[in-house]
């Protein structure tokens, strides 16, 4: 799910489901379920502000793609007393979206974003009241880094973008349209040329760049913004007096050596410091000459300094140091003293290097040549103390000083025991205000403001676990998603077996409902999830999962296996379960439809190229083994993927002739077209040249060829699927958005070519994941289409039966160009096709 929800109950045997199970799961219960967003208590406990968002299919457009939720968006304020009435803030027609921000530190204002199809607002409610003022500024969203931050009860500093210039992720699918109709009416015009021009080398920064940002102040009483600094800002943090910032921001291009391996998250342009005073405007850049890792920027309790990380140019990451730089001027390269600085990456391969203050002394992590990490403290002279770091430690500051949390207990940096850690902690909300920053290297005086629950089930302070409030609370049941600082109460978010979802409010009192989410799915009917026991190549015991069609015994079942080499299952996935809102390739749907869903776990192991060279005889196996309990028939199989797994289709498709049909979505073919821009990027070079994110993608990250396509092109040819199309003699469909950075067209024209039984489905206006819901029921039609041909008891392994068209007259609202089975097949439906169709694929960051 988009959001984890605690306190998910479900049994791994879902046959009974309630007097109320009638009809199965359908593609309307899909695209009708709404979800939940943020989660916010205010910090005087007097409020609860919830993000509900509406069923998928009610937007009133689709243009910021992944970010409809946020469109689909209204708030829920709450008293948490239970005493006054809930006060919503909405657009029934869902045009325009509202998404909560942070309090102010009284609990008495809060920020609310207002967004519409082109524009984004900046809003501020006064909780007792409801009433919101909106201000003329479009702010930065909070995907890096922090964006905006209260200073005072009535002072904003945040990151405005120029007006009605959206943050790049909501804009750049419908804005690459329009770019392209724009130069297409040009070049048609004939008077002016339509291209667009890109550089490497010296001449790399010459192209358009984007509008500058500008940090600012923000008076929410009078509405005076005060402009402290320009740039393409995309972080800031306050310092403790609230009287300066320190902030980043991105700036020119940058191409990484062939010597250095790239990674996803490689930085393709250069981030610089800046330093301002908040009241006299005072700007105090960092070094000029440096590029400066993201998400640390720690200031020294006594506001003076900032802890960061930098590298100078022509430098790796390994090569770079801690650095602290004074408010005013100055700054210190710190002497780790014997050891190197220990640098990591998040889950889009984004690096990182950790640090926070003791006192007035850093601390940052570092490894020594044996793998050793340590929590250092530098003294100066030579001089420092050290904590070993372990996993599930947290950091926090009590007074200025820094407490190192372990599995059960507080320790300071000098070895002293500070006190019983709690067994398990809550945030005090589940909202993220300073975007990636906050999960890598959360703030210690955040952390301990946090509230944890012990091992009996009470509250108490994350800091002084000696204070305690007991609700009842069941201590193995984990479904509380906030807490109010003063402990009086928390926000259980749980799912029932069958999928609706209830919010609630416990205290003292008793446990109060807020809302309920798609009571609905309720009363469809859900198949039986039951564990596959088997083996990795190496003899590792694993569990892969079978989920069963509703109602009924079941025997000799054709099965889906959908898979995602790489990714292993100790439990079943989430997206396997009722209530899922997984709407690309819904597994729920396709078990309605009759297939047993198979989801393998399927660990990888080569980083040169081979990691799927023996994919189809592992898949036999575990298909094998889950045919012994005789709910399968193995001899009625299809493979199916998306993403990465949409590869792995192909690549099974050229490995085994085992199975009776291939469904291949957002795969790559040909991993020598890596080095291509995504589409979004082409003809808007001012968003960025982000040929980072595929090349690293195969060199470091999932794709693991472990070497770049210059210096090793027969290993990406060898792992290419296009390259090995002769051995393709199963079925195979491919499914393709006319905006992703994947496609398996290629490959289709190559089957094409030897008359092989092959489709290409293209969703024009859709990216990586489909938005549209149109589009998601066509999808799933077309796919459930697909299987019936090949795998019906009928069909023979590599025969098609009637109804070879795959077209449904029903679907008119569908926006598709296909070419199924070599019959060109053009389906505009009754609508011209838009140039600003729905498009957005999630950026690596």
């Amino acid at each position: 799910m988009r959001h984890a929800l605690h306190g998910f109950v479900c049994a791994l045997a879902l046959g009974f489901m309630g007097a109320h199970a009638q009809t199965p799961f359908n593609i309307d219960d899909l695209l009708g379920q709404e979800s939940l967003g943020n989660i916010r208590i205010s910090p005087n406990s007097r409020w609860v502000v919830i993000d509900r968002e509406a069923a998928w299919n009610q937007a009133a457009s689709y243009d910021l793609g992944q970010y409809t939720a946020q469109l689909l968006t209204r708030l829920e304020v709450h008293d948490a007393s239970g005493e006054g009435p809930v006060r919503r803030v909405q657009d029934p027609g869902h045009a325009t979206g509202y998404i909560s921000g942070p309090f102010s530190p009284d609990g008495g204002r809060m920020v609310v974003y207002r967004l519409t199809a082109r524009t984004l607002r900046l809003g501020v409610m006064t909780l007792s009241t409801g009433s919101i003022r909106w201000h003329d500024l479009t702010p930065e969203w909070p995907n890096m880094g922090q964006t905006i931050a209260w200073r005072s009860d009535h002072e904003l500093v945040l990151i405005a973008r120029p007006d009605d210039d959206l943050p790049l992720g909501m804009r750049h699918g419908w804005e690459a349209q329009a770019r392209a109709s724009a130069l297409w009416a040009v070049a048609a015009a004939g008077r002016r040329p339509s291209s667009v021009a890109l550089m490497s080398g010296a001449n790399r920064d010459a192209h358009r760049r984007a509008r500058p940002s500008a940090l600012v102040r923000l008076d929410v009483a009078t509405g005076d913004v005060t402009t402290i600094a320009r740039g393409e800002f995309f972080d800031f943090t306050l310092s403790p007096d609230r009287q300066a910032v320190a902030a980043m921001a991105v700036t020119d291009d940058i191409q990484t050596g062939t010597d250095e391996p790239v990674l996803t998250g490689t930085p393709a342009r250069r981030r610089r410091l800046t330093i301002a005073a908040l009241d006299n405007g005072r700007v105090r850049p960092g070094d000029e000459a440096a590029d400066y890792l993201p998400y640390l920027l720690a200031w020294s309790p006594d506001s003076r300094r900032v802890l960061t990380f930098r590298r100078q140019d022509g430098q790796s990451w390994t090569q770079g140091r801690f650095t602290v730089l004074d408010r005013t001027n100055g700054d210190q390269t710190l002497d780790v003293q014997g050891a190197r600085p220990r640098i990591d990456v998040n889950g889009s391969q984004i690096p990182y290097a950790r640090g926070t203050w003791d006192e007035n002394r850093p601390v940052v992590l570092v490894e020594t040549e044996d793998g050793a990490r340590f929590w250092r403290r530098i003294e100066g002279n030579g001089r420092f103390a050290d904590v070993t770091a372990r996993p599930g430690q947290v950091l926090a500051q009590r007074n200025g000083h820094l407490l190192v949390g372990e599995a059960t207990s507080w320790r300071s940096l000098d070895g002293r025991d500070e006190g019983q850690r709690p067994a398990r902690a809550v945030s005090s909300d589940r909202a993220q205000d300073e975007g990636g920053r906050a999960a890598v290297n959360p703030d210690p005086v955040t952390v301990a403001d946090w509230v944890g629950q012990d091992e009996a089930g009470c509250l108490v302070k994350q800091i002084a676990p000696t204070v305690r409030t007991c609700l009842g609370l069941p201590p193995a049941l984990p479904s509380i998603t906030a807490a109010s600082k003063d402990l009086r109460f928390v926000i259980e978010t749980q799912m029932s077996a069958t999928g609706s979802t209830v919010v609630r409010l416990r205290n003292a009192e008793g446990v109060r409902p807020l809302l309920t989410l798609n009571a609905a799915l309720d009363d469809r009917m859900w198949g039986e999830i039951r564990p596959i026991e088997h083996s990795a190549p190496d003899g590792t015991p694993l569990t892969s999962w079978l989920l069963l069609p509703p109602g009924g015994e079941h025997r000799d079942l054709p099965v889906v296996m959908i898979i995602y080499p790489g990714t292993i299952y100790p439990t079943a996935p989430t997206w396997l379960r009722p209530g899922s809102e997984r709407r690309h390739i819904n597994p729920a749907l396709l078990a309605a439809a009759g297939y047993a869903v198979l989801v393998p776990s399927l660990p990888l192991y080569d980083r040169t190229g081979q990691a799927l060279a023996d994919l189809a005889p592992r898949l036999e196996a575990i298909l094998d083994r889950a045919a012994e309990t005789g709910l399968i028939s193995p001899d009625r199989a299809a493979v199916l993927g998306h993403s990465y797994g949409g590869y792995g289709a192909m690549t099974v498709a050229t490995q085994s002739r085992r199975f009776r049909a291939i469904v291949a979505s957002a795969g790559r073919s040909d991993l020598t077209d890596l080095a291509e821009l995504p589409p979004q990027y082409v003809l808007t070079p001012e968003n960025g040249v982000p040929f980072n994110v595929s090349l690293g993608w195969a060199e470091t990250g999932q794709g693991r060829m472990g070497a770049s396509l210059v210096s090793s092109p027969q290993r990406y040819i060898d792992a290419s699927p296009i390259y090995s199309a002769a051995a393709i003699t199963t079925p195979i469909l491919m499914i393709d958005g006319d905006m992703d950075f994947t496609r398996g067209r290629g490959l289709f024209g190559a089957l094409y070519r030897m008359d092989r039984e092959a489709g290409l489905v293209t969703y024009a206006g859709e990216g990586h994941v489909f938005v549209s819901p149109a589009n998601i029921r066509d999808l799933h039609t077309r796919i459930i289409a697909w299987l019936d041909r090949y795998l019906s008891a009928s069909a023979e392994a590599g025969l098609p039966v009637s109804h070879p068209a795959l077209e449904d007259a029903n679907q008119d609202d569908a926006i598709v160009l296909a070419v199924p089975d070599q019959m060109v097949v053009r389906q505009d439906s009754r609508k011209q096709l838009p140039v600003d169709d729905p498009f957005f694929s999630k950026p690596a960051f």
